[in-house]
């Protein structure tokens, strides 16, 4: 996921894309750790979108605050 892409992305839809990431970080680490996960870098890519998103959401609600 493209940094791009997520600002293009409202408030609202990011916290839902967020939740879905972390529920799939959650997945996927549990399938590390019972030896079903395939390719583990995957998680790598997921907490990378997290961390994406936050930083997103972070700029965001600092913006608002300077608009105020």
């Amino acid at each position: 996921m493209k940094i791009a892409d997520i600002r293009k992305e409202s408030t609202d839809k990011l916290t839902a894309l967020l939740q879905e990431k972390r529920t799939e970080l959650v997945e996927k680490k549990r399938s590390l750790f019972a030896g079903e996960l395939q390719n583990p870098s995957t998680i790598k890519h997921i907490r990378r979108d997290v961390a994406a998103i936050l930083t997103v959401l972070n700029e965001q609600k600092v913006a608002k605050k300077e608009e105020a």
